[in-house]
Parts: C-alpha cells; structure tokens; sequence
C-alpha cells in the first residue's frame, strides 16, 4: 500500500521549501544554536469558552475542531479581574498584571491618563512596572499584542522597546520575493478588504433591524478592514515564517472576533462567523507546524477573556456615564477636593514624545509628531466617549467596557469613602442606585473594603467572610463567595479609583460604559470564562479549577519555556 501521509508530508515541505526559500539561513542558524523546542501561542481575543462553543456547533471553526480529534482538550478557566487584555498579557508575560485595573485609567501621582490603545501610554506603564525583568517571549517574536514580553522581534505590538515593522523584519528585497512567491494571499488579502467593506455595511443594517441600541460607526468600518483582513494576513505569514525559521517562541492574538462581538454581541452572527476566517489562518499555522517547522513546537491555543452581551449606557439612559455624574455634581454640591485645573502631562503623546522634544530632532520626526498630533486630534473626534475629564469638579472617569473608574484629582492618594462622603455627601448614593451601574466598591478604614449597592453597603475585610444574606447583590455575577475574593484583591489595587463602578447585569446583558453592546473588563456573565486548548494528559488540565493568567504563566509558558532552553 501506498503511504499517503507521507508523500503529503513530503509535498508540503517541498512546497514550504519553495515558498520560504528567503528564511533557508535563519532556519540553519536557529538549527546551528542547538534551538530544538519551543512554543506557539495563539490567542483569540475576547472569546469566551461558551461562545467558542457556539461557533463549533455552527461549523465555523473546523480546524479547532480537528485540532481537539488529534487528542487535544478544550477547557475553561477564570480569567480574574481585570477581564481585560493588557492585563492577561501582563500576567501571562511576566507573571504578574498588579498596576493594571483596566484598559483605561488614571495615575493620580503623576496626572498620567493611561489608554491602552495609545502607544505611548502602554510604553509608560511596561516601563514603570517591568522594566529591568525578564518575559516570556525573550529571544522571540511578538505579532499584534498589546505587550511585548521581552520579545527580540515584534510587530503589530503596541508596546515594545524593540518596535519592528513586517516590511523591517522581511527586508525589501525579501519583501518583493516573497509577493511574488506568495501571489494567492496578496490577491486574497485585497480582495477580501473590499468584501468586508460591504459585509460591515449589510451588517450594520441588519442590526438596526433587530437591535434597539444604536452603536457610533466612527471609524470601525476601517478598523473592521485592518483587524479583519490585512492584519490577520500579516500576522499570519509573520508566524508562518517564524515557525519556518525555528524562532524559539512566538505568540500572536487575533483580535478581529473582539472588535465585532463590542459591536454587534459576542453571539452575533457576524462575530461567530468571523471565527471561520480566524480558523482558516490558524489552520495554516497548524500546517506549517505539522509539515516544515524549524525546531519542535507545542502549540497553544486560547483566548485571554471572554464576552458579555450587554447595551451601551448612554443609549438606555440618555446621558454618558461621565455626564451624569457631571450633571449630578454641578447641581447638587461642587466637588471641593480639586485643587484647581487638572494637568494631564503629555496626555496626547506621554513620556516618549518629551524625549524626542529634547533630543536633535530632523524634519523626518518632525514630520511624524506633526502628522501623528493630527491624527490623533481627528481619531478623538470619531471616537465614542471613553474618558471623561471634567475640571470644573475635579473628576476623571474612564471607561473599559463594563467597567469604570472614578478619580478626586486633587488628591494623589487614593480616598476612602468617607473622605468622599464628606464633600460629596450624595454621590454614593446616587451611583449605587442608578439602575445602570449594579454596585459601586470603594476603599473603607485600614484594609477594609466598601460594596454600595441598591441594597445598601457592605464593608469586609480581606480574609473575613460577611454573612450570606448580605452578598446576594452579588448574584446576578456569579456565586457571591467565589467573586468576593476576585473583588477585594482587585479593589487593592494602587491606580484603581477612588470609585470602582461595575455595570449593572440582569443575568442575560450588561451595562457598557463605553459605546458597546458587548462588554468585559468587570464580573458577570462569560466575560470571565476564556478556554485553553492543551495536549491530553497535560497536568494544569486536571485541575478542579484554573483561576488567574498568571497561574498560565507559572504552570503552562514558563515550563515550556524552560524545557526549550534545557534541550
């Protein structure tokens, strides 16, 4: 008989010999090192274990599906708070994501409003909080994450200190081979950006026939065409390549799925189905790695958080969240604790743009803090509300999804509630009962920490379990005991605000602060529940429960890392 498998196996490396004939020298120098193992991670962003669930019994993912036949397991963990992706990758890179309470915040020491979708705010906090430490992905590549993880090579990575971009890792000439040797995904790629132009057109209007919320268009048409096509191209012949070359480790997040399930939901149609296109280039990966891959590579597949279906405050409500609690100061009490006006210093450009003001500078960076100013004056313009700066009363509030957090600037301290109190004696109870915000946390006495809620308020000490009866706010979420001890430790931490307010949830969608109608970053629903996709038999998938990404981190990354640098 004719063995099959091993002529095809024998086709696609003569194929892939033919096709990366440009990376043959990285591949014999990787192999010259003695570098034989190492690990692809591949993330799916904001795709909760239930929702990929979905997709599986709609037929859209089928290479996931044929991965799991090859005996590997699918399987749910707790992703913590923040439910966010800086602070997943945070804590997945370098084991620890504390100093990171959202995708937005204020840093009430310096005045720094920090937006992680700001190059040079994410530049900020990955130097102040791991500066000097070692990450996961040292010695390796990073394709389109928020952090780096120490990474020699990264691309499409909103914070690195060794920033590179495809055409500089590839090479001009390489570049120019390799279009012509890969004609198919060039075409593909352009084509489908016109396709999915007219896709986001039918499905806006489809939404507004099926859906009471209205959602800002702004600039998710182009962001839609980036994420979703030249993006998800890129970074997939970027890994390719990577895994050809036997780079030693490499992780890549596509994140096309998120920005359709904020749009339209995290069950919608037009996000489910954009998984099938997700799938495909995550099957050609799988390929590379089964057929011609440069060292020997486990692979890794999850997401960092999930989803939950949800409906933008300000539709409901009338006002943003940041102009109803304007709205509430101005006419009840002004808030005294300001100091004056804020001064947010470098809020547009942070720390990277004063060192290039006070170095020589030629026309070229000239030329490119010009045009980036621009950019980001015309960008603020389009962009939904997701910070509110209101100096008259002396108050920030940012938004991350179903999450918020308000500061006092006047203070570079975090306050307790009573503080608060004292100037704003009505603020608290105007927050925790506002039918939009479910409960609101705040710092007590010492280490206490304060829940108000419709109900009333609860005040429990880290370690001290109050009574049953008193957490039943909690219920919508999730079971009380096992959120209260997520809460506490996040409302520990140092840039949090003074204020902590969580969506309100009914058990089926929940409030977002931002103009979304699906939401994380805070408790209740799936947004809490990502999956992981390991081999059988691996030990981190026998545990009864898996809570937190840096339990990823010490139980999962690190050892592979770790077996590649021993081999």
């Amino acid at each position: 008989m004719v063995d099959w498998t091993n002529w095809i196996d024998r086709l696609f490396r003569v194929y892939y010999w033919f096709k990366f004939y440009p990376f043959r020298k990285e591949r014999l120098a990787n192999r010259g090192a003695g570098r034989k193992k190492g690990f692809v991670g591949i993330q799916i962003d904001g795709l909760a274990y239930p929702h990929l669930l979905q997709a599986m019994e709609m037929g859209f993912v089928p290479n996931l599906e044929r991965h799991l036949a090859r005996g590997y397991r699918l399987r749910e963990y707790l992703s913590g708070l923040p439910s966010t992706t800086p602070a997943a990758q945070a804590a997945i890179f370098y084991g620890d994501s504390s100093g990171i309470p959202a995708f937005r915040w204020y840093e009430k020491g310096t005045g720094q409003l920090i937006s992680c979708n700001d190059l040079d705010h994410v530049q900020h906090f990955r130097e102040k909080l791991f500066a000097g430490r070692s990450g996961l992905l040292e010695g390796g590549s990073s394709y389109s994450n928020i952090l780096d993880g120490g990474a020699s090579r990264s691309i499409f990575t909103v914070s690195s200190p060794r920033p590179q971009t495809l055409f500089g890792r590839f090479g001009g000439l390489r570049i120019l081979l390799l279009m012509l040797l890969h004609p198919l995904r060039v075409s593909r790629m352009l084509g489908a950006s016109v396709l999915e132009y007219f896709t986001n057109l039918y499905d806006r209007w489809h939404f507004r026939k099926t859906r009471p919320w209205r959602v800002s268009s702004g600039l998710f048409p182009f962001i839609r065409i980036i994420c979703n096509v030249i993006l998800r191209e890129l970074q997939t012949f970027g890994v390719i390549a990577d895994i050809y070359a036997g780079v030693p480790v490499i992780y890549t997040t596509y994140s096309g799925y998120d920005e359709l399930a904020h749009h339209f939901g995290p069950a919608s149609r037009p996000a489910l189905k954009n998984l099938k296109y997700t799938d495909k280039r995550i099957g050609e990966v799988m390929r590379m790695l089964r057929h011609a891959p440069g060292a020997d590579y486990e692979l890794v597949l999850l997401s960092d958080h999930g989803q939950t279906p949800g409906f933008p405050f300000h539709n409901k409500f009338g006002a943003t969240l940041g102009e109803a609690v304007s709205a509430f100061l101005r006419e009840n009490q002004r808030a005294t604790v300001s100091s004056g006006e804020l001064a947010f210093p470098g809020v547009q450009l942070g720390y990277l743009e004063k060192e290039l003001e006070v170095r020589r500078s030629g026309w070229r960076q000239r030329l490119f803090r010009a045009t980036k100013n621009y950019m980001q004056r015309k960008i603020s313009q389009l962009v939904p509300e997701t910070i509110k700066v209101d100096p008259r009363e002396g108050v920030v509030i940012t938004y991350s999804s179903s999450l918020a957090h308000l500061y006092f600037a006047g203070q570079p301290q975090r306050l307790s509630w009573t503080e608060i109190e004292r100037d704003n004696a009505l603020l608290l109870r105007f927050l925790s009962r506002h039918k939009g915000i479910g409960f609101v946390i705040a710092r007590g006495a010492g280490p206490e920490v304060c829940f108000f809620h419709p109900g009333g308020r609860v005040c429990v000490t880290p370690g001290q379990k109050p009574p049953g009866a008193e957490l039943r706010f909690l219920e919508p979420y999730g079971d009380p005991l096992e959120l209260l001890p997520e809460l506490v430790a996040f409302a520990g931490g140092e840039n949090c605000g003074d204020l902590v307010l969580f969506g309100a949830y009914d058990g089926e969608r929940i409030a977002c602060f931002d103009d979304q109608v699906g939401g994380h970053g805070s408790v209740g629903g799936p947004q809490m529940r990502p999956f992981l996709i390991l081999p059988a038999g691996h030990p981190l998938l026998e545990c009864e429960r898996i809570v937190g990404h840096a339990r990823l981190y010490h139980e999962l990354f690190l050892p592979l890392r770790r077996q590649g640098a021993t081999d």
